[in-house]
């Protein structure tokens, strides 16, 4: 069974939204849901190409004074068919969450226990500002964006980002309580 093509959801996703440039998918991508998914330009692009080829998404060209033209997808009602389909079917697996703090932790024992407690102070520290960034989102969503029919889905991924964060927030500080306690 080949591998399903999530970056071709994304952009199908995106353009249900609205007709975006490649650089305007990859911005809206990183102003809203970058903390739990992303993708390269080097996605981005081949896959626009292959939404246009499979008849999901048609481009026209815009342009713009004093800079090259540009390339404005929009998604086609074959492609919105696919983007439903795709909603429609029940995810199969639970994806692998790569952490290198867990691999580095996992194979803590060969390190000074002091490094082990600051690797997880400076990843808590991440923690926190990503938690900043995520109430930042919130508070924009529920001044600006309330009225916003999408709100109560963009709410539930926001909170699922907030919980998973102040959970890994709270595992620092128990590691760090048990590195302490056995370095003493």
């Amino acid at each position: 069974m080949s591998r399903e093509n999530k970056t071709m959801y994304t952009l199908l996703g995106l353009l249900m939204y609205a007709p975006l440039t490649g650089y305007q998918i990859k911005r809206t991508i990183e102003s809203s849901i970058k903390h739990f998914w992303q993708e390269s330009y080097g996605q981005i692009y081949p896959t626009l190409k292959k939404l246009v080829e499979l008849e999901f998404a048609v481009f026209h060209i815009e342009k713009v004074e004093g800079k090259p033209d540009r390339k404005v997808y929009a998604i086609t009602e074959q492609g919105k068919a696919e983007f439903i389909n795709w909603l429609e079917r029940p995810i199969e697996k639970i994806p692998i969450h790569k952490n290198e703090l867990l691999l580095k932790i996992f194979y803590g024992q060969h390190l000074d226990v002091k490094h082990n407690i600051t690797q997880i102070v400076q990843y808590q520290q991440k923690m926190k500002d990503i938690l900043d960034s995520l109430n930042v989102t919130e508070h924009f969503l529920m001044t600006k964006r309330k009225d916003d029919p999408h709100f109560d889905y963009w709410m539930m991924t926001l909170s699922h980002g907030q919980y998973i964060v102040e959970a890994t927030i709270q595992w620092c500080e128990e590691s760090i309580e048990k590195l302490e306690r056995k370095q003493a």
